[in-house]
């Protein structure tokens, strides 16, 4: 086996460690308690989170961009580097400001993430000629990373019981490792990237070749972003769902650990599955499973309510690995980072756009009626979705 082959095939498992290190947030199940600790309010919590969101939509793209157009490996270092300055300034801060500059590096560690590490991966494979090997080994990628969010989640949970900030500490020394492990990768091979026109007449072209010249790519996309927005729409009400059922805060931690280990397990056999099932069928059954999900949660309550939850779980871990193996067939070796990043960004502006109007429902209405309009919606745009993705032959 040349030298060459060598560095490539330990670019899968250094990548498995970097999706585990930037896992261990051990401050995740008690990060409300946290700020409210620090004299936050709700509305400030919320206020955060959506500026979080913005800062993502803003930044997909140019980083995606930078990517292609400067290699993965360096962005995958940048990542890092966010990973561990975020965390860090969280740890020391005390304030609105001092949160939200943490939540800026996080948001930028994610971007820098998002699209360059599936196209990282999948360049690999291409150079080890086993690009058909993509979604088990991206599956892998998620399943060990979900395992790590498990881990961290119990951990944080029993950890934020003693002191909320020790949680912040804790995770210090993994997001510094990431800065050693994204250093020796080895950047695979890929089509060069030619600028023409400037960087902005480029991403003109990627977006009109992502969303309007490839009716595929830009229907995958949109469908990809209505199952991730729907899927994750009950997110934030899965807390004060709990406390409806009557289970005691002192299990969210254990409880949010399971969610990680369906997720995982899901996204590591989705290949199987998907080959099982075939990937026409495997779109289709996305949208009832997380019809499903909220139909059940609305109309039976009782303090195992939140195995439901279990569904969404599974589409969350098996949905990833089968739309970015999708996407990456669909686009341009030379844009792959970039137009990866278009999808991610679709789905954060609907998921943005939704989670208002759910939040809205729940505080007028009832946290049980937001539920059922959540499912309601699933189904109707669903079909919609269906029909349109079997008009284009992608299903």
């Amino acid at each position: 086996m040349s030298d060459y082959k060598k560095r490539l095939e330990s670019n899968i498992w250094k990548f498995y460690l970097f999706d585990i290190f930037a896992a261990m947030l051990f401050s995740i199940p008690i990060m409300v308690l946290f700020w409210q600790e620090n004299g936050l309010s709700l509305t400030q919590v919320m206020f955060l989170q959506s500026l979080f969101s913005i800062a993502m939509v803003i930044l997909e793209i140019p980083t995606g961009y930078l990517a292609d157009l400067f290699g993965r490996k360096k962005i995958l270092f940048l990542s890092g580097m966010n990973f561990l300055i975020g965390v860090s300034v969280y740890s020391i801060g005390f304030n609105f400001i001092s949160f939200l500059m943490a939540e800026l590096f996080f948001a930028l560690a994610v971007s820098f993430y998002s699209g360059t590490g599936s196209a990282f991966i999948y360049e690999t494979l291409i150079d080890l000629k086993q690009k058909n090997n993509y979604s088990k080994i991206w599956g892998n990628a998620k399943f060990y990373g979900l395992l790590a969010i498990a881990f961290a989640n119990v951990v944080g949970g029993l950890v934020g019981e003693l002191n909320l900030r020790w949680t912040l500490y804790l995770s210090i020394p993994f997001m510094a490792l990431l800065i050693p492990i994204t250093l020796s990768l080895h950047e695979p091979k890929k089509n060069k990237f030619i600028a023409e026109r400037g960087h902005l007449h480029n991403l003109s072209k990627i977006l009109k070749f992502s969303l309007i010249k490839n009716i595929k790519l830009r229907w995958i996309i949109i469908f990809s972003a209505v199952i991730y927005s729907l899927n994750s729409a009950g997110l934030w009400l899965y807390q004060p769902y709990f406390k409806l059922t009557g289970i005691d805060i002192a299990y969210f931690g254990v409880i949010f650990a399971s969610f990680q280990i369906v997720a995982a397990i899901s996204s590591k056999y989705a290949h199987r599955i998907e080959n099982k099932l075939g990937s026409k069928l495997s779109l289709i059954l996305l949208i009832p499973i997380i019809f499903v999900g909220y139909l059940l949660m609305s109309k039976i309550l009782f303090l195992f309510s939140f195995i439901f939850i279990f569904l969404f779980q599974f589409v969350r871990g098996f949905s990833e690995p089968i739309f970015s193996d999708y996407v990456n067939k669909l686009a341009k070796p030379d844009l792959r980072a970039t137009v990866l990043s278009v999808s991610s960004l679709v789905q954060k502006l609907l998921y943005s756009i939704l989670m208002p109007f759910v939040g809205w429902i729940a505080d007028v209405y009832s946290l049980l009626q937001a539920l059922t309009i959540s499912g309601i919606v699933t189904l109707i745009s669903g079909i919609i979705i269906l029909l349109i993705l079997r008009k284009n032959k992608l299903i």
